[in-house]
This record gives structure tokens, C-alpha cells and sequence, in this order.
């Protein structure tokens, strides 16, 4: 199975905490970053993300156990949405950055399947309920404060129709993490582009071990085909999260932990784990067969 994470990789396959004393002892200070993190990366942002696929597969499993309904909150280019939506499912999208929405719109085209909507999921109300509600691929570790992960849980909750399941997709916590010491900036890849010519991509990271959070720091240079070169740069943060602490939310909003796993074949979740994938439903629901749905993925 094909793996990856949000960022680079290092000391053993995990992420380790860059610096941004290394980003400026590398002479590429100076830039500043747009108020909104993913305004100006978004034409950028599938070349992170082009051949990771393996999360829609685990979301068709559920919705054929849950129903054909489909909220993806924090959906961005439509990278999971699009798919589902091709598949049959009837998908609606809802993401706060305009551009990734309209990144998303586009590759739909004029299939049916998707709705997409403008909102911020710790407050986006659509009086509607759904089958599956899924954050995929660490979209609530973006979020800045512990209140407004809990108010996004309770989004969750109130759009999660009975007898549906909520999925929480996050990097497992390791200690990593908590790590402080600084290290020099990484080159994550250089890509072409079908804007014309080809991107790299730069990576500065300082843990905040004290606070579980990491100050996160992207460039991304543009070499054209003219040999112009220009950098795109954002930063935003990435929060550490435990499962404790989905479960707490989870409690809070009216809902409870059924299953945690570590991939995407329904592995249980461990020590060792790469990803954190944590499954919610409404009290007094039963569970799902998980095992059975986990051998009709392998075939």
C-alpha cells in the first residue's frame, strides 16, 4: 500500500521539527506569508497530493455499509470529494478557502454528484444530515485552538445522520512532536507544473512542544520555461492531537469512539502507527462488521 505524509519525511520515516533559525541562516527570509495560508498555494497544492489516493477507497467502504450520503468537511481542491462523487456517491464539499473550492468545481466539470459549499467547519450549519462525515488527511489539526477542534467534533455531530458514521483522519502523534531541536531546511520535491515549468518545494518546521502544536512554513519556487523564478510563500500551524482527545470531543458532542486505526485497510490503530483514524457514531448504534469491510477491500 502506498504511503505518504503531509510532510517530509525523516528519522525513520517520521516528521521531524525543522527550524525557522535554519530558514533564515538559509537566506530565503524575508517573505510574507498571505493572511488566508492557502490562497496563494492553491494552484500548487495537488502536486503535494497527485498520486495519494489510498483514504477514498477506505470512504467508498463505509459508505457502502452507511449510505450514499457524503459531507467532507475541509474537501480543499476536491481531492476526495471528486472521486466519491464519480463513484455515485452524493457528496457535498465544504471548505473556507474560495480558491480551493474553485480548484475543486473545476475538476468535477459538469458531473453530478458534488455540492460544494463556502463554510468554516467549527461553525457551517446546512440543517441536513449525512451517512458519512469525514475530515480526511489531518484537516482539524489546522485549527488553532482546542475550542475550535471541539466546535468542529460538534459539527460533526450535528450533521452525522443516525446510524452514519463521522471519520477523524489525523497524523498519529509521535515524539516527534515534542521534539524542539532545531534542523536545517528541507526540500521536499521539485515537480513539473501545467502552469509552465516546475515547482520546488521548501519545509521549515518548529515544534511548539509545550503547546502540541508545530509552525509550519512552505515555499514554493517557480522556475518557468523562460527562466523567470518567483517564490509563493505560506505558513499556519499543525496541532498534535491524541486519541483521548477525539474522544473527549467526541463526548461532549453527543458521540462516541466505535474504532481507531492506523491505515486505511482498517488496521487497528497502535504505537507505531502512521495515521490516526478515528471513527465516531451517535450512542447506541451498533458497530459495524469493520473485519468484514477490511476483507472486501483486499479483493
Amino acid at each position: 500500500m502506498h504511503r505518504r505524509h503531509l510532510y517530509p519525511l525523516t528519522q525513520g520515516g517520521r516528521l521531524s521539527a525543522f527550524s525557522r533559525r535554519s530558514h533564515a541562516s538559509a537566506s530565503i527570509a524575508g517573505v510574507t506569508p498571505p493572511t488566508d495560508p492557502f490562497t496563494a498555494i492553491a494552484p500548487f497544492y495537488d502536486l503535494d497530493f497527485e498520486d495519494y489516493y489510498d483514504d477514498v477507497s477506505f470512504y467508498q467502504s463505509l459508505a457502502e455499509y452507511h449510505g450514499d450520503t457524503v459531507l467532507e468537511l475541509g474537501c480543499g481542491t476536491g481531492r476526495v470529494a471528486v472521486p466519491l462523487a464519480q463513484s455515485g456517491l452524493r457528496v457535498t464539499g465544504v471548505d473556507i478557502n474560495a480558491a480551493m473550492l474553485a480548484i475543486a468545481k473545476q475538476r468535477m466539470g459538469t458531473r453530478r454528484g458534488l455540492t460544494l459549499k463556502r463554510g468554516d467547519m467549527c461553525r457551517v450549519d446546512l440543517k441536513r444530515t449525512f451517512a458519512l462525515v469525514t475530515v480526511p488527511l489531518g484537516g482539524v489539526q489546522h485549527l488553532a485552538s482546542v475550542e475550535a477542534f471541539a466546535d468542529a467534533i460538534a459539527t460533526i455531530a450535528r450533521h452525522l445522520a443516525p446510524g452514519g458514521v463521522a471519520v477523524v483522519d489525523i497524523e498519529a502523534p509521535h515524539r516527534d512532536d515534542f521534539d524542539p531541536t532545531p534542523q536545517p531546511i528541507v526540500e521536499h520535491w521539485t515537480k513539473p507544473w501545467t502552469g509552465g515549468g516546475q515547482v520546488t518545494k521548501l519545509v521549515s518546521v518548529e515544534s511548539r512542544p509545550s503547546e502540541g502544536m508545530k509552525d509550519i512554513t512552505w515555499h514554493f519556487d517557480i522556475a518557468t520555461r523562460t527562466g523567470a523564478l518567483r517564490r509563493v510563500t505560506t505558513a499556519f500551524t499543525f496541532r498534535t492531537i491524541t486519541l483521548p482527545e477525539v474522544t473527549l470531543a467526541g463526548r461532549l458532542a453527543g458521540l462516541r469512539t466505535v474504532a481507531a486505526f492506523g491505515d486505511y485497510e482498517f488496521t487497528p490503530f497502535g504505537d507505531f502507527s502512521e495515521r490516526m483514524i478515528v471513527l465516531l457514531q451517535h450512542p447506541d448504534q451498533p458497530s459495524p462488521p469493520y473485519a468484514t469491510l477490511a476483507e472486501a477491500g483486499r479483493r
